[in-house]
């Protein structure tokens, strides 16, 4: 996992190339422009997605686990809590679903991450994550979750 400054994400293009694209994209200010949904890229790598919601929970019951891409969330709008467990997983809760890349398991929380507006949470394959918590209050938040194929 990387929590950092969305001004310092062009560090980490050596890292995961893929983020060469996402820095292309945050430069250029579409993103203020885009309706909820769905976006390829022209880099086969890196597709996004906007979306809104409500934080709900107070407590993470269960981690998303990707195999095959890292994400990278960025808050548009709003605040929420992001909770980081330990890769040792409890127990799995929903099968690994490879359309979704995403497997669902119960875990221990290893870190809070408070999101903002200006920084990024990378989470790579592996990296057992909860977004969506509440952050001091219910809010309702819009975000971008940039998806990059690392395998």
């Amino acid at each position: 996992m990387i929590i950092d400054q969305i001004s310092e994400l062009y560090r980490y293009v050596s890292v995961l190339p893929g983020l060469e694209k996402v820095v292309e994209i945050l430069k250029s200010g579409v993103l203020d422009s885009k309706e909820l949904g769905q976006y390829a890229t022209d880099d086969k790598r890196v597709r996004y997605n906007v979306f809104t919601y409500e934080t709900l929970k107070d407590q993470a019951d269960e981690y998303e686990i990707h195999r095959r891409e890292a994400d990278v969330q960025i808050l548009l709008s709003g605040n929420e809590r992001m909770d980081i467990a330990r890769r040792t997983i409890s127990s799995e809760t929903k099968a690994y679903d490879e359309q979704k890349d995403a497997l669902m398991a119960i875990g221990s929380s290893l870190v809070s991450y408070y999101a903002k507006g200006d920084t990024f949470a990378l989470f790579l394959p592996g990296e057992p994550h909860a977004p969506n918590l509440i952050d001091k209050a219910p809010a309702t938040v819009k975000k971008v979750v940039f998806k990059i194929l690392v395998d």
